[in-house]
């Protein structure tokens, strides 16, 4: 599928949700049919059967299929990396420099 809506597919997607793997976040999201959610590729809860997931591009495909977000993952925050990062920069901006 090329179209940027459609949800994601293929063993590198589903790879990288089975193996929790954090550089996915943010380019796809999981949703579980059987418990209604969506959650990052990392998230902690325990892996669903397959037949049971579907891959999507956006947090916003996976809320159009009526899915909600994770209580646990919380999708929709932004990261706890990229707050931490965004926390830095503003104290290096307020520094003074030497």
């Amino acid at each position: 599928m090329t179209r940027s809506d459609s949800p994601l597919t293929g063993e590198p997607a589903w790879t990288a949700f089975m193996n929790r793997d954090r550089a996915a976040d943010g380019r796809m999201v999981v949703g579980v049919l059987t418990t209604g959610i969506y959650c990052r590729p990392s998230c902690p809860a325990p892996r669903p059967k397959r037949e049971n997931v579907r891959l999507f591009r956006t947090t916003a495909e996976a809320r159009a299929a009526g899915l909600r977000a994770c209580l646990r993952c919380r999708p929709d925050a932004v990261a706890p990396d990229a707050d931490a990062v965004a926390r830095a920069i503003a104290l290096i901006d307020t520094s003074e420099t030497v």
